[in-house]
């Protein structure tokens, strides 16, 4: 007789709505909420996450442990094994393009390879890592996103909120993805942050097809110039069955987080310089490290204690077995980022700010941490985000002094917060003496 896993008490999934569940829902996943990300850091949410999930676990067991809800059936992760298993074992059995995240990023990139589920899954997947470079350390036109980069926020020097960095981290995207021509084209990212703001809701937001249109149409355009330089580039000829402009959506989304873990670490640097000085040191001297891998490794750090992709999904079409016990079919796996990432428990680095844990291989053990997902859906932009934003981060630390606000300052003065808002950060960036 088959034993299913177990579900949770009426009481526990309570909790889990309201400590694990709700607060990632509650701050948007897709466009982020910033007054709600201000209610969940003064709420602590994440801290509360990690709280119920050990609680979880002492009475369930390593799980996952299985929640009934309207509709459909949801498993919270609670063992590091599984974590990885469900990242290794993407798309079959567990499907990347589960049904919640087909519901939310169809309002806005109804044919990327996350949210395919066809025959189609694995030529648009390699669509995507042909067109990033994803298996080469620096892309063919790594020396032009650098350029862009440095231009760009060579004119930083004001005293900056969230939006103000946005606007200019806006300016880098545009021109990386779809060229300079995009550089200016704020209506652009207007459109999309519109369509993000309904995807925050999935199938029960609201569908603006006539905006989705005429967004997907502007990037079409671009995809069709193919400006030199640009990511786009490559996809001018690509098969139309596979919808080359419509991966582009995601790009520009993905780069969107990678700018508010660029604006926490820039918190992180201004509050604690010695952390700048082997940044500095690495920017001066690019033959001993010509990739930036400390700048690069912060970054990573900064997605580690503060992930930008709040819950990873997955979703089996079929039974599955954990330790002989089963999940029915069709059953939505949720991973809490935080929950794995920020275990002191686990990890006697969980809560402070160590870059070096990338670079001495203690990121990479059997503790799942993963800031770009792992396995064969894990991020295929991964070596152009570190690029560009390890590039960011060096010209930051050589060209200016950071002057973060006191609040953030003293948010930052022990142990890193489990819940940082990015949205309330304001820093100086003042022009370092010649």
């Amino acid at each position: 007789m088959t034993t299913l896993l177990p579900f949770a008490s009426a009481l526990d999934s309570a909790r889990i709505l309201r400590d694990v569940l709700g607060p990632v829902v509650a701050q948007g996943p897709i466009l982020r909420r910033p007054r709600l990300g201000t209610l969940a850091e003064r709420l602590h949410a994440d801290d509360r996450a990690l709280r119920q999930a050990r609680r979880l676990r002492r009475r369930y067991g390593d799980g996952p442990v299985l929640l009934r809800l309207p509709g459909r059936t949801l498993a919270l992760v609670l063992a590091p094994a599984d974590v990885h298993r469900l990242l290794a074992e993407t798309p079959e059995p567990f499907a990347a393009a589960s049904g919640e995240k087909v519901a939310a990023l169809t309002h806005f990139q109804p044919h990327a390879v996350l949210v395919t589920n066809s025959s189609l899954r694995a030529t648009r997947r390699k669509l995507n890592e042909q067109a990033l470079d994803a298996h080469s350390p620096v892309h063919h036109h790594g020396h032009r996103f650098v350029e862009v980069v440095r231009e760009e926020l060579d004119a930083l020097h004001a005293t900056l909120g969230w939006n103000d960095f946005r606007a200019i981290w806006s300016r880098v995207v545009r021109r990386i993805v779809l060229g300079d021509a995009a550089r200016d084209n704020v209506v652009l990212t207007t459109q999309l942050d519109q369509l993000r703001a309904d995807a925050n809701w999935a199938q029960l937001g609201p569908s603006h097809d006539e905006l989705r249109t005429r967004f997907l149409a502007s990037i079409a355009q671009y995809v069709d110039k193919a400006e030199p330089g640009s990511l786009v580039e490559s996809l001018s000829l690509q098969p139309e069955e596979l919808d080359p402009a419509g991966q582009v959506p995601h790009w520009l989304f993905a780069f969107d987080a990678a700018g508010i873990a660029l604006w926490r670490l820039f918190a992180v640097l201004g509050t604690r310089p010695a952390l700048l000085e082997p940044i500095v040191a690495e920017a001066y001297h690019p033959e001993a490290s010509p990739l930036l891998a400390y700048a690069g490794a912060a970054v990573q750090e900064s997605l580690r204690l503060w992930p930008t992709t709040l819950v990873v999904l997955r979703q089996s079409g079929e039974p599955t077995v954990w330790r002989d016990r089963v999940a029915p079919a069709g059953t939505e796996f949720a991973i809490v980022s935080s929950v794995f990432h920020r275990d002191d428990e686990a990890l006697d680095f969980a809560n402070d700010f160590e870059p070096t844990v990338w670079l001495d291989g203690r990121a990479d053990g059997t503790w799942p941490i993963f800031p770009f997902s792992e396995g064969p859906a894990g991020c295929p932009g991964r070596n152009v985000v570190l690029l560009t934003t390890s590039t960011a981060v060096s010209r930051v630390a050589t060209q200016y002094d950071l002057d973060v606000d006191p609040a953030t300052r003293g948010r930052l003065s022990g142990p890193m917060p489990g819940t940082f808002n990015h949205a309330n950060i304001r820093i100086g960036f003042w022009p370092k003496r010649p």
